[in-house]
Formats: structure tokens, sequence, C-alpha cells
């Protein structure tokens, strides 16, 4: 099996059912499958042959799903890119890569046209301008190439299971993106597990306004959808508002977002003016949510909700399941259906086997094993050497298992606190805040002191603005489940946290505007 099979095998059986919804604009399956293949044709035309890299630098849409299907098609290598990246940023990605092409958004003509001065290694360019007048010279217009195909059934190579699919670059939150390797036996395993997990069907709705240049939005939201012929809606850019307005216009049924857009919408001041009956399940993950907007979530959004735990080598991992969202909140539930996790000791300094766990409720690192998990990172076999080992992925990632089998994660290896000669997880501490009255979102990180080498510190969203510091001070004195060491020595009240766009907050931007702050 092959990703273009199983597109594929869902035009055959639901030829008429709609698969795609894109600005006013609707597909059937066997209308967009003509698309895809008169693309494809095209970027053969171009010379992409199978194994070729090609890359899209487009908004969430249409021109983004429609070029990844297509490269599908011809046995090539989708390569998404992250639509906010800088042109330094895309043409470091464009080389690591090889990309042959580049499809580009309407919106993106300057960054690109300064990425082809610094970059001669891509043959073509793309634009997907609303109509050829507006296309630089020497670039394509993509809806003419597509017009203008002769042959829409271009040979299609079937590849094997190992071959890769994708390359999926990773945030880059520890230094320069690397390009994940994804086979087309990883993303069908991927994509099966979640069909599995959400009990997916073909009249299922789903909203998309997770990026697709993302494993949460593409491998495991977009074609496990697509795998069951149900309907894609995208939205082009996030807003709480539109989002709402969405889901009510096309009853949809099922939705992916991070903690922070289902707060947002959830405490919009016209959030009762929209039905969303029609959702019977949301998939989060990224971050926290509070008890209060967990609850406030079931009784006024959607009944079931899935707080997911993942990453870019592996995809979705552990579940927290809708009839456990309350009772364990703040775990990441448990491993999925084609996943094994163990939790080894955390010392970078020995080489830790996968026998070698942690004893019940220890902290330690987290690996996982499963069809799903990556081939490697793209020309880089040292970084793929640490990742990958005895054919488990070890994760970085700190993570401790309760007495009921859930798992809780403690924040990244690297996030650790040293204060005073002890060892803090901030997660720990994060967990403690969430459950204060006030507190919308927290992220906690160790900046700089002479005297302790770091000092605990809060950055705190209030959803209510009569939250002070000796409240919050006071809330994790009395918690009862906070030692005074661990405590936050400062506490910093910020309008929003900066998060990348899986919801991941970006921890290395808070320590990079306070340490020298803190130190001064």
């Amino acid at each position: 099996m092959d990703i273009a099979t199983i597109f594929l095998q869902s035009v055959e059986r639901y030829p008429k059912h709609t698969a795609l919804i894109f600005e006013e604009q609707r597909w059937t399956y066997a209308d967009w499958y003509n698309r895809v293949c008169r693309f494809a044709q095209a970027l053969a035309d171009l010379g992409v042959r199978p194994s070729d890299r090609v890359a899209f630098y487009v908004t969430t849409s249409e021109n983004s799903v429609t070029t990844y299907f297509a490269t599908q098609m011809l046995g090539a290598v989708a390569v998404p890119l992250n639509f906010r990246l800088a042109a330094g940023e895309v043409a470091y990605t464009l080389s690591d890569s090889g990309a042959r092409i580049l499809v580009y958004g309407r919106s993106l003509t300057e960054s690109v046209l300064q990425v082809q001065q610094r970059l001669k290694s891509v043959h073509d360019y793309i634009s997907c301008a609303y109509d050829a007048v507006n296309v630089p010279d020497g670039h394509h217009h993509f809806d003419t190439l597509v017009e203008q195909a002769v042959d829409i059934h271009p040979p299609r190579p079937v590849p094997s299971g190992d071959q890769l699919s994708a390359l999926v670059y990773t945030s880059g939150t520890t230094g320069r993106p690397k390009g994940v390797m994804h086979s087309h036996d990883n993303d069908i395993a991927i994509a099966m597990n979640c069909v599995m997990e959400y009990g997916l069907q073909p009249t299922d709705v789903a909203l998309h306004i997770a990026p697709l240049y993302h494993v949460g939005g593409m491998q495991a939201f977009f074609i496990p959808h697509l795998m069951v012929g149900g309907t894609n809606v995208v939205e082009g850019r996030y807003e709480a508002l539109k989002t709402l307005e969405t889901i009510q216009a096309h009853r949809v049924t099922t939705l992916f977002a991070v903690p922070t857009q289902i707060q947002e919408m959830l405490f919009h001041p016209r959030f009762r003016e929209f039905d969303v009956s029609s959702l019977r399940m949301i998939t989060t993950g990224g971050a926290a949510i509070a008890a209060t907007t967990m609850r406030n979530v079931i009784n006024e959004f959607c009944p079931n909700i899935f707080n997911g735990y993942g990453m870019t080598e592996a995809s979705l991992t552990l579940l927290l399941r809708p009839q456990d969202a309350l009772k364990h909140l703040g775990s990441v539930g448990k491993p999925t259906l084609i996943s094994q996790c163990r939790i080894i000791p955390n010392d970078p300094e020995r080489d830790i086997t996968p026998e070698q766990t942690v004893a019940q409720g220890e902290i330690g690192q987290l690996i996982v094993r499963g069809p799903q998990a990556m081939q490697g990172y793209w020309n880089n076999p040292s970084e793929t050497a640490n990742k990958l080992k005895r054919g488990w992925v070890y994760t970085g990632d700190l993570m401790r298992q309760d007495a009921d089998g859930f798992y809780h994660f403690h924040g990244r290896s690297d996030d650790m606190i040293v204060s005073g000669g002890e060892n803090i997880y901030p997660r720990e501490v994060e967990e403690i805040l969430y459950r204060c009255p006030g507190v919308r979102e927290a992220a906690v990180i160790g900046l700089p002191d002479p005297k302790w080498g770091a000092v605990v510190t809060a950055f705190i969203v209030a959803s209510d603005s009569a939250l002070t510091v000796k409240t919050v001070d006071t809330f994790c004195r009395s918690s009862g489940d906070l030692a005074s060491f661990k405590r936050p020595r400062r506490i910093v009240f910020v309008d929003e946290l900066p998060i990348n766009p899986s919801g991941k907050v970006l921890k290395r931007e808070l320590l990079a505007q306070y340490a020298q702050e803190a130190v001064a």
C-alpha cells in the first residue's frame, strides 16, 4: 500500500462524495482526483520523477493538499514547509532536502524571490497566484499548468512501503530543523491508527485549522479522513470567529485544534450565537488545559475531547480518551493501538537500553516503538543514531507513569531546571498552576540566578483580571503538592505565551527575552 493507492480507493468507493471544501469551492472525490492527476502530469512534464523532492511553501489551502497528493501519484517525496518561515530558513530547508520544485503561495512571492537569489538548486518555481498576470518572470502558474495538462493519467509507479512519502521538517526548537523521513508504511500506519482511535466514518466532516505542513495536520488528521471517504473543510487562516461560523455552516463533526485555539473559541464573546452541536469529537495536544476549561469544553463545546501526545518522529503515540478526560486531567493518556512505550532513566552520559525501565511513578525519558516511527533524519546519520536505537525512538521527553497506567508529561529533558542543586521539572509546577483559579495558561522556565544557579519563574496568562502574584503564590504554598524549592520565586503576567503552530510553548523565546534582565 502507498498513499496514492489510499486516495484512489476512496475515489473508487465515494466518487460523488464531497472530498474537499475551500473558499466556497467544492470538489467531489472524482473531481479532485482529476485535478490532482492533472497537476501530477504537470510536475512530470517539468521533469519530476520517483523519489524527487517537491517542496510546497503554501498556506493551508487546496493548493497545498493538491500538491501533496500529486507528489504521491508520481512516487515523489513531499516536502511541506512552514509558510511562516523567513527566506533564509526556506533556502536552508530547500538546500538540505534537495528539492527540485517549489510550489509557493500567492502571499509569499517576495520571500520566494529572495530565496531564488540565495539558491540555484531549485529547477522550477510554481506560483499559486489568482491569475498568471501576477506571476514573476520565469515562474509557472499553478492553475495554468493544471488546465494545460494534456495527459491527465501520468504513469503511476507503486512504491514499496519503505520508500519515502514525505520529508517533514521539525520546528527547530532545539537548533536547525531536521528532515524527518516518513515512508509510505509510516504514514499509512499513522492514518489507520487515527481512523481506529477516533472511530472515523465516511459521514465525518473534518475542519482543518491546523497547519498541513505538520504531521498532526496532514498525516494524523487529513489523510485519515481521506482514507475513510470523509469530507475535508480547509480553512486558510485560523480566526476564532471564522472557525465558529464554519463549524455551523458545514455541520463539522471533527476538529483538531490546539488548546489555545479551543479556549479562544470557547471564551469568544459571540460563542453562544453559534450552533456547534454537530461536533462529535475534538482532538487536541501540545499543552495542558485547565480543569475548569476542560469542563466547559465538555459541557458547552463538545462532549468528546481527546488529548494526544506525539512528535514528528512518531506521530500520535499517547492518547487521553474522552471517558478519562476529567478523571485523569493533566495526563496524556495511554499508548495508542499501534504504539509501545517505556520510560527509562534520563542519563545522557549512559547508553540506556529499553529493558532498563524506571520504577512506577519515577520520572524518566520516554521511548516509543511502532510502525509509525520514522526512518531517520535526512542526511543526518549522527542525529539518527542518537534518536533511533535498537528499534526505539528516544524522544528526549520526560514522563512518568502513574498507578493506573496513565502517562504524565514533565517537559523536555533540556527544559529541566537545576536550582540550588535540586532537579525541578517545569511540567509538575505548571500542573499546579493550572489548578489555580484565574490561570488560563502557564509556562515555567529557569532564569539565571547568581545564588541558586537558576530560579523557577512562572509566566501566566490570566483569565481573571483580578488575579495577583500574591494569589498565585498563596495557592502554590497551600496546594500540598509542591515542595517549597519548586515554588516559583518569580511570577510574570503576560498577555500571551509564544507558541509554534503546533501549540507548543517556545520557552527558548521566554528565556531569551528575560534571561538578560534576570542577570542584571
